[in-house]
């Protein structure tokens, strides 16, 4: 399994997927991205991290050093799209979601 030498986490925060701009690694020292989405930050780094393990890196490890960085005992579930964007209960009718990307790269 891989492991994640160095990251950056990026903090979009509410977009619209359609006017999303996107993340990308060009002109940046990274080799990959993943961009998850949900309802608040937590959400949002829970997707990016289950794209990361499904790439056979230790998210699990990743996790832990984003908590530490970031002097957080857990990932914040504030701000709420939901909460402040009221949308409708089906998530195919949803237009807000909160955007957040993690640059990395690894080392067997």
């Amino acid at each position: 399994m891989q492991r994640v030498t160095d990251y950056e986490l990026i903090d979009h925060g509410i977009e619209h997927p359609q006017y999303f701009q996107g993340c990308g690694t060009a002109y940046t020292s990274y080799r990959h991205v993943v961009t998850g989405i949900g309802d608040n930050p937590a959400e949002a780094i829970d997707d990016c991290l289950d794209q990361i393990a499904m790439d056979c890196v230790d998210a699990e490890v990743l996790e832990k050093r984003i908590l530490a960085d970031e002097g957080w005992e857990a990932f914040p579930t504030t701000p709420s799209v939901y909460a402040l964007c009221p949308q409708p209960e089906s998530d195919s009718d949803r237009e807000l979601y909160y955007h957040v990307s993690i640059r990395y790269n690894t080392v067997d």
